[in-house]
């Protein structure tokens, strides 16, 4: 269900921003979450809580995050790490372990800014024929292009440090499992590559509450996305997320709440 995974991985890392002002020396930060998916029209379902724990170092120029999660019939973990790197925030590496109804969904990523490389491995099950798709690739990294993992741009965006374009939305790159066009909830190709692809952030202030929101295209990160149909944050006053909500095919329907960080 690979889908889900690269979802909710998507979810907890865009909960993760800290405070804008840190100081100097190494702070950490614990929060929680819940996660709600109904399937199916709500035929089948999960709930799931957890934690977020987190290590800001300005002084080492480093950061670390950890997600742990649980509810029935699922579990979630992951874990990235990285540093301050050209005055932004660079993943060094990113792993997660994602398990719905006895589904694996495994990711392995790690950067090398010295050989500009990125070394990409996938594996993962869908979810009704619980078919394999696996991506083992190696990609370089382009001069001047901007890279992230779902980590450093929640880090970048509270810190100011991912600018706007001229259109005013946020644009950044991360690596995913090549996904072709129109690839269904159980389709599977012979040989996967990863690819490069952008992650973009449309904020505005809703009017009435004065709350930034986001929405983005969740078509990139999951074969359950539905095109014109993306998933919405709400920002709490920290920047921090406080709500994720999407609306995917077949009736399935997503949503996050995030407290503390």
């Amino acid at each position: 269900m690979t889908g889900r995974r690269e979802f909710l991985a998507v979810a907890l890392g865009l909960a993760l921003a800290p405070a804008r002002a840190l100081q100097a020396a190494a702070e950490d930060r614990r929060g929680t979450f819940a996660a709600d998916v109904g399937l199916l029209y709500g035929a089948l379902g999960f709930h799931a809580t957890g934690t977020i724990e987190e290590t800001i170092d300005r002084a080492a120029a480093r950061y670390a995050v950890a997600i742990r999660g649980e509810g029935s019939g699922v579990s979630h973990t992951m874990d990235s790490s990285g540093i301050l790197r050209e005055g932004r925030w660079a993943p060094l590496r990113t792993s997660s372990l994602f398990v719905v109804y006895g589904r694996e969904s495994r990711l392995d990523i790690a950067f090398d800014y010295e050989r500009r490389m990125v070394e990409y491995h996938s594996r993962s099950e869908t979810f009704f024929l619980r078919r394999r798709r696996i991506a083992d690739d190696v990609l370089a990294m382009p001069e001047g292009l901007r890279l992230d993992d779902v980590i450093t741009a929640a880090l970048n965006y509270a810190d100011g440090q991912w600018p706007p374009e001229p259109d005013g939305t946020l644009v950044t790159h991360v690596v995913r499992r090549e996904r072709p066009a129109g690839e269904g909830v159980d389709d599977v190709a012979r040989r996967y590559r990863a690819e490069l692809v952008p992650f973009v952030l449309k904020v505005t202030t809703e009017p009435d509450t004065g709350r930034a929101t986001a929405l983005f295209d969740l078509t990139r990160f999951s074969s359950w996305a539905i095109v014109d149909r993306p998933a919405r944050i709400v920002f709490g006053p920290s920047r921090r997320p406080e709500a994720i909500t999407s609306s995917l095919m077949l009736g399935t329907s997503f949503q996050v709440r995030i407290a503390g960080a």
